[in-house]
């Protein structure tokens, strides 16, 4: 007797979390104090470790956040600043399940097969920033935002300022 089997998938929805962001803002604070910033170097993690004032991530993320609390008012100086501003990027692959497949007979036969499970890794990336207060040495403001980011060279650089603008949407002071 020949013994047909058929495999059965299960597809898993795909989750994506579109620029999942999280703010801090510090307790007694009053935004309208802070006039200028001065930056801490900006910090990017690869492959060979947490790299201070990367040439390729560090002048983007600089320029992205320069952008966004220039168009609230505030003015980058060479040192002395009210806020002192700190960031980071990471990167990191999370799984995720796609389908699960199950191999089964006919009429209830070779159902003691072993499923098997369909996955993948998506990449994604941390934009994080902590303004400090250079008075206090306490965090002002700090938020994360983490993105899915792409396995191309280079292309990752592009989606850093719509992120630093989705996370500066939550800032208290608005742009003006």
């Amino acid at each position: 007797m020949k013994t047909k089997t058929r495999f059965f998938v299960l597809l898993v929805p795909s989750l994506i979390f579109a620029g999942s962001v999280k703010t801090y803002v510090g307790k007694n604070i009053n935004f309208t104090d802070y006039h200028t910033y001065t930056w801490l170097p900006t910090k990017v993690l690869t492959n060979k470790g947490i790299v201070e004032n990367d040439p390729v991530g560090g002048p983007i993320i600089r320029s992205a956040i320069n952008e966004e609390l220039t168009s609230r008012g505030l003015k980058e100086v060479p040192s002395g600043g009210d806020l002192q501003v700190a960031t980071i990027v990471l990167t990191g692959s999370s799984p995720q399940l796609e389908g699960y497949l199950f191999a089964g007979g006919w009429a209830g036969t070779d159902w003691g097969t072993s499923p098997a499970a369909i996955g993948r890794y998506n990449k994604d990336g941390t934009l994080g920033v902590n303004l400090i207060d250079s008075r206090t040495n306490k965090s002002a403001w700090a938020g994360l935002i983490t993105e899915s980011i792409d396995n191309k060279t280079g292309g990752n650089e592009k989606k850093i300022p719509p992120a630093a603008k989705k996370l500066f949407a939550k800032y208290p002071i608005k742009k003006k």
